[in-house]
């Protein structure tokens, strides 16, 4: 006999409100984004206010989709998080990422994070997640710094990267 998730589920238990929560914070931080970018010289602000344009779109999909679904009776079901503590993992891991970043600059905190958030989830490949960060910050930064020409915030290892130019 096998299991679907759906067969798992508690009857009744339905995640819609989580959902729609998430994606009201979603168009939240987006409007704080666009905000925050409007105030940059234009040729800085086009990026982020992209950004920001695309994560409220998300958001407006995800709660339409849900209202919807919820008019028809067929909220989605389910828990909002399969395993909260690893969601908690995660969501603190980007609050110290943007802390760390603040202090230290961009790279060693984007390093950190693209091998310590995979495995909070459950990712245990290190090697291949240390592989990826690698490959990942190089890759942001060879696209800002040397292609589009883009200062990153200043950072600890800015001497080193200072002697690539």
């Amino acid at each position: 006999m096998e299991v679907t998730p759906e067969a798992s589920t508690p009857q009744g238990r339905s995640r819609s409100l989580a959902e729609i929560g998430f994606a009201t914070l979603l168009v939240a931080t987006s409007v704080a984004v666009i905000a925050t970018a409007s105030t940059y010289p234009a040729e800085s602000a086009a990026y982020p206010v992209a950004i920001g344009i695309g994560m409220a779109v998300i958001g407006c999909w995800i709660a339409l989709r849900e209202i919807l679904r919820r008019q028809r009776g067929n909220p989605m079901q389910g828990r909002f998080a399969e395993h909260a503590p690893r969601l908690a993992i995660g969501v603190a891991a980007l609050v110290v990422y943007f802390a760390a970043v603040s202090l230290i600059g961009f790279i060693l905190p984007s390093l950190a994070l693209c091998v310590l958030l995979p495995a909070a989830v459950g990712f245990q490949r290190w090697r291949l997640s240390a592989i990826v960060a690698v490959v990942c910050v190089v890759s942001i930064l060879a696209i800002f710094v040397y292609a589009l020409e883009r200062p990153i915030p200043p950072d600890v290892l800015s001497p080193f990267l200072g002697r690539l130019r």
